[in-house]
């Protein structure tokens, strides 16, 4: 595009984008693929600093400085025009009274709601509320054509430094979107080839992505554990002497337990890489990086840990080929039927928002509202994530928890019960 002029242009959507932009035709009119993130603000507040933060942040990257219009099925980009936050004020509410949280979270839950037109506008947009005891709600929503949850923690940091940096030291430009898809292309021959090799001769490849369908709900179940405070250090520490990150340990430990407990000979499970090395890019940028362990899996002669950590290594550095791709290399080069499903998914979630600047604290604001959770009327209860298999470990917040959801076609309670009670005990004991 060329700015000068304001010309229109047109960019091509990546991979990842046509997907999404293929589900946003079906669930058209929801906020079902929005996401984002409501900050807490406490300290001396100054709001048109913080406008002029939030404005220059979304200009910074090129996916958010883009605007996005739809003609029926058909998606075109072009130049954007960016607007400061909307600002709502409630007076009569203060955040840290029980009576009137409900009200403040049910007003940003009512813009995150908010639908994006596709007119022409960016697909990002911030919302200020400004309540009586001098805090506020800064919420931040975007669709997932343009954002990941890994972008999402960019953008917040961008925020802050901008914030502390104020109108008269504008940020650096951010590497591009673009640049980097051109980067993913110009390697994805070797990257094949490295996928062919990595995941031939498996049956059960694990399938991360649905797209929806009608009356479609996998006949899924929860499993929530407390977990102790201490259980976060205790991981961190483990994996300081195993050499690797918490992640790295807590996928290994949990791989190992349902190799033993499942009898399996092979395993292939999934955890999500931010393709961070060396960008600052914005965009729907993670993809879920495959990892096979087991005997059967390449160098199988190693330890499950030295299994888990070589396969993120090579998975990272092998991306060039869409998540996609490589489940059609496996269903159509290989034979594998694409519903099969292997075992395991591991997540390990440690939320880092909270940080201070000049004055100003970010802090994670909490939509959900627990009490809530009970009244709701005609849900289907929880509903299982395409993985046979899920964990995810919450170690931050005031109760984290292990939330194991599991696929009953698959999965007894009773062996989840079981499941997860060795697996503490393995990391309380630092297994792995």
């Amino acid at each position: 595009m060329d700015r000068a002029s304001g010309c229109a242009y047109t960019m091509e959507l990546s991979r990842q984008q046509q997907r999404l932009w293929e589900v946003e035709c079906v669930v058209r009119g929801s906020a079902l693929l929005h996401t984002g993130i409501a900050l807490r603000l406490d300290g001396m507040l100054d709001e048109k600093r913080l406008s002029h933060a939030v404005t220059s942040v979304f200009r910074r990257h090129e996916l958010l400085n883009t605007g996005f219009h739809a003609d029926g099925e058909t998606l075109t980009l072009g130049p954007a025009t960016h607007h400061e936050p909307r600002v709502l004020h409630l007076p009569h509410l203060a955040a840290d009274q029980a009576g009137h949280l409900a009200e403040v979270r049910r007003a940003a839950a009512a813009a995150h709601a908010e639908v994006f037109p596709l007119a022409g506008e960016p697909l990002a947009r911030a919302h200020l509320t400004l309540l009586g005891d001098g805090s506020g709600v800064l919420l931040l929503t975007f669709h997932r054509l343009v954002m990941d949850l890994f972008s999402l923690h960019q953008v917040v940091t961008d925020l802050q430094e901008a914030y502390r940096r104020g109108p008269d030291e504008p940020l650096a430009p951010a590497d591009r979107y673009s640049a980097l898809l051109a980067a993913r292309e110009h390697r994805r021959s070797a990257d094949w080839e490295f996928w062919r090799t990595e995941l031939s001769g498996f049956p059960t490849p694990w399938i991360g992505e649905r797209r929806p369908e009608p009356g479609w709900l996998p006949d899924g179940a929860e499993l929530r554990v407390p977990l102790d405070p201490a259980l976060s250090g205790l991981i961190q520490a483990n994996a300081r002497a195993a050499r690797c990150t918490p992640t790295v340990y807590v996928t290994a430990v949990a791989a190992q337990r349902v190799l033993e407990r499942s009898g399996a000979a092979d395993l292939v499970l999934g955890t999500m890489s931010a393709n961070r090395m060396d960008s600052d890019a914005v965009g729907p940028l993670a993809q879920a990086v495959l990892v096979r362990v087991g005997p059967s899996a390449p160098r199988g002669d190693q330890g499950v840990l030295a299994q888990v950590r070589r396969g993120l290594r090579e998975g990272m550095a092998h991306q060039g080929v869409e998540f996609e791709e490589i489940v059609d290399l496996l269903t159509d080069g290989m034979g594998v039927a694409r519903d099969d499903l292997a075992p395991l998914s591991v997540s390990v979630t440690a939320d880092s928002w909270q940080s201070s600047v000049a004055g100003l604290a970010f802090t994670l604001f909490d939509l959900d509202d627990d009490q809530a959770d009970g009244e709701s009327e005609g849900t289907a209860g929880p509903v299982v994530r395409p993985s046979q298999l899920d964990l995810e470990f919450n170690l931050s917040g005031p109760q984290p928890q292990l939330v194991l959801t599991y696929d009953r076609r698959c999965f007894g309670a009773q062996w989840c019960e079981r499941f997860a009670a060795d697996l503490l005990t393995d990391l309380e004991a630092g297994g792995g």
